[in-house]
Protein backbone atom coordinates (compact mmCIF):
# COMPACT_ATOMS: atom_id res chain seq x y z
CA UNK A 1 0.00 0.00 0.00
CA UNK A 2 2.92 2.76 0.83
CA UNK A 3 4.30 1.73 -2.43
CA UNK A 4 1.11 2.87 -4.25
CA UNK A 5 1.00 6.44 -2.61
CA UNK A 6 4.49 6.84 -3.14
CA UNK A 7 4.16 5.83 -6.76
CA UNK A 8 1.32 8.63 -6.94
CA UNK A 9 2.95 11.48 -5.35
CA UNK A 10 5.79 11.00 -7.61
CA UNK A 11 3.79 11.54 -10.41
CA UNK A 12 1.71 14.59 -9.00
CA UNK A 13 5.17 16.05 -8.15
CA UNK A 14 6.47 15.38 -11.78
CA UNK A 15 3.31 16.81 -13.26
CA UNK A 16 3.57 19.89 -11.17
CA UNK A 17 7.71 20.36 -12.23
CA UNK A 18 6.56 19.84 -15.92
CA UNK A 19 3.73 22.67 -15.23
CA UNK A 20 6.08 25.33 -14.23
CA UNK A 21 8.86 24.23 -16.19
CA UNK A 22 6.37 24.49 -18.92
CA UNK A 23 5.37 28.10 -18.09
CA UNK A 24 8.37 29.40 -17.40
CA UNK A 25 9.77 28.80 -21.13
CA UNK A 26 7.01 29.99 -22.66
CA UNK A 27 6.98 33.17 -20.79
CA UNK A 28 10.73 33.63 -21.20
CA UNK A 29 11.61 32.23 -24.77
CA UNK A 30 13.88 30.15 -23.30
CA UNK A 31 13.99 28.22 -26.63
CA UNK A 32 13.41 31.15 -29.27
CA UNK A 33 10.36 29.26 -30.53
CA UNK A 34 8.42 32.04 -31.62
CA UNK A 35 9.12 34.28 -34.72
CA UNK A 36 7.94 37.40 -34.46
CA UNK A 37 8.63 39.50 -37.53
CA UNK A 38 5.69 42.19 -37.91
CA UNK A 39 3.88 41.98 -40.85
CA UNK A 40 3.53 46.05 -42.39
CA UNK A 41 2.98 47.29 -46.06
CA UNK A 42 4.93 48.51 -48.84
CA UNK A 43 7.33 51.48 -47.58
CA UNK A 44 6.45 50.46 -44.04
CA UNK A 45 2.91 52.09 -44.28
CA UNK A 46 0.19 50.85 -42.01
CA UNK A 47 -2.68 48.83 -43.20
CA UNK A 48 -6.10 50.32 -42.94
CA UNK A 49 -9.23 49.04 -40.71
CA UNK A 50 -9.64 46.13 -42.51
CA UNK A 51 -6.27 44.59 -42.66
CA UNK A 52 -5.43 45.71 -46.52
CA UNK A 53 -2.22 47.85 -47.87
CA UNK A 54 -3.14 50.88 -49.69
CA UNK A 55 -4.01 49.72 -53.61
CA UNK A 56 -5.43 46.89 -52.59
CA UNK A 57 -9.69 46.46 -51.54
CA UNK A 58 -10.91 44.54 -48.51
CA UNK A 59 -13.28 41.47 -51.17
CA UNK A 60 -15.97 39.59 -49.94
CA UNK A 61 -14.56 36.49 -51.55
CA UNK A 62 -17.58 33.97 -50.36
CA UNK A 63 -16.45 30.61 -48.50
CA UNK A 64 -12.75 31.76 -48.72
CA UNK A 65 -13.88 34.95 -46.72
CA UNK A 66 -13.11 38.48 -46.45
CA UNK A 67 -9.61 39.13 -48.43
CA UNK A 68 -7.39 41.85 -49.68
CA UNK A 69 -6.93 42.05 -53.32
CA UNK A 70 -4.85 44.32 -55.16
CA UNK A 71 -6.58 47.00 -57.04
CA UNK A 72 -4.55 46.30 -60.14
CA UNK A 73 -5.58 42.44 -60.26
CA UNK A 74 -3.79 39.42 -59.61
CA UNK A 75 -3.93 37.63 -56.01
CA UNK A 76 -5.57 37.92 -52.79
CA UNK A 77 -4.56 36.90 -49.63
CA UNK A 78 -5.91 37.64 -46.12
CA UNK A 79 -5.41 40.81 -44.30
CA UNK A 80 -2.96 41.43 -42.10
CA UNK A 81 -3.80 40.88 -38.35
CA UNK A 82 -2.95 43.92 -36.20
Amino acid sequence: MKTKYKIIIACIITCVATAFATVYIMNHDVFNLYYSEKLVCKDDMAPDKNGCCPGETYTDMGELGWNCCPDSGGDCFPPIEQ
